[in-house]
């Protein structure tokens, strides 16, 4: 099985469990949303910018993990996934509650981590450059290849 079933299968489940229960992230979007609207003028809701998220979170992580357009749902679930974790869970900023600091903190290595996955899709060889280097191994020998 591809690693990048496993990656679309985390981000697929954290966006359903999200749509499923969207209360616990409404705090956590309403920070972000306050800044987003400071920024650009317009005002969104919280509920509509989680909703929003999550099923850019499912469509990317379904893109991801059936190999149909990895790149375009990498995109996808990084644009639902970056303003979360660098607005959102700001845990640095929590000083007295020790868990609400703990829950954002586990929050923003998670989605750090969904983060650094789409970039390492986005960086990756595309099934058209795996495809020509296995016909050149075919057509030189594997050690060639691998010096190509």
């Amino acid at each position: 099985m591809k690693a990048r079933a496993f990656i679309g299968a985390a981000i697929i489940a954290d966006g359903v469990g999200v749509l499923r229960d969207p209360e616990p992230h409404r705090e956590v979007a309403e920070a972000a949303v306050k800044k987003l609207a400071e920024a650009s003028g317009q005002s969104i809701s919280a509920a509509t910018a989680v909703r929003a998220s999550a099923i850019g979170q499912v469509a990317g992580g379904g893109l991801i993990a059936t190999s149909v357009a990895p790149r375009l749902g990498a995109l996808a679930s990084l644009a639902a996934t970056l303003p979360a974790t660098l607005l959102g869970y700001r845990f640095w900023e929590v000083k007295e509650d020790a868990a609400l600091r703990a829950r954002l903190r586990a929050g923003f290595f998670f989605h750090l981590l969904v983060v650094g996955a789409d970039l390492l899709i986005l960086a990756g060889p595309t099934g058209r450059s795996k495809r020509r280097a296995a016909k050149l191994a075919a057509k030189v020998g594997p050690k060639a290849a691998r010096r190509a």
